[in-house]
């Protein structure tokens, strides 16, 4: 695939493209990754990856690779990710209503694994510690 065909030099707009370069950063930066790393773990050429660090648009098809390539191994967690580098790159628009972030997306890829009996013990838990958010605290004496 060339180069051409994976970013799209453009002028931006209101589009956060700069945002994506910046997370893109960090990211190789917390896995200790080089930029070459970075691509050959993406799939994508360097160039391309250099090319998003100038701050040039990505095509949705390269978003798509980098949000797989980065995100933790489950799809809700690969989902999240990829809806947001999409808005940043101006794909989807923003969607505050959607209320499914990296961290309920990290628990519900790991329920996946779970059975029946396992997912009904986790809902009574879950019920359970919903009444202690209330400032309830069934398990202590109410009379000191």
């Amino acid at each position: 695939m060339s180069m051409v065909s994976e970013v799209e030099k453009l002028g931006h707009g209101n589009l956060r493209v700069p945002e994506l370069a910046t997370w893109l950063e960090k990211r190789c930066r917390a896995e200790r990754l080089s930029y070459r790393q970075a691509a050959a773990k993406a799939g994508l050429s360097h160039a391309t990856i250099a090319a998003i660090r100038k701050g040039a648009r990505p095509s949705a098809a390269t978003i798509v690779k980098l949000a797989k390539a980065f995100s933790d191994d489950g799809p809700n967690q690969k989902g999240v990710l990829e809806d947001h580098l999409l808005s940043l790159c101006g794909y989807r628009s923003s969607r505050p209503e959607v209320t499914l972030n990296e961290p309920l997306a990290r628990v519900l890829d790991k329920l996946s694994n779970f059975d029946e009996e396992k997912l009904k013990l986790i809902e009574y838990f879950i019920d359970f510690s919903a009444t202690l958010g209330n400032g309830d605290q069934p398990w202590r004496d109410q009379n000191p």
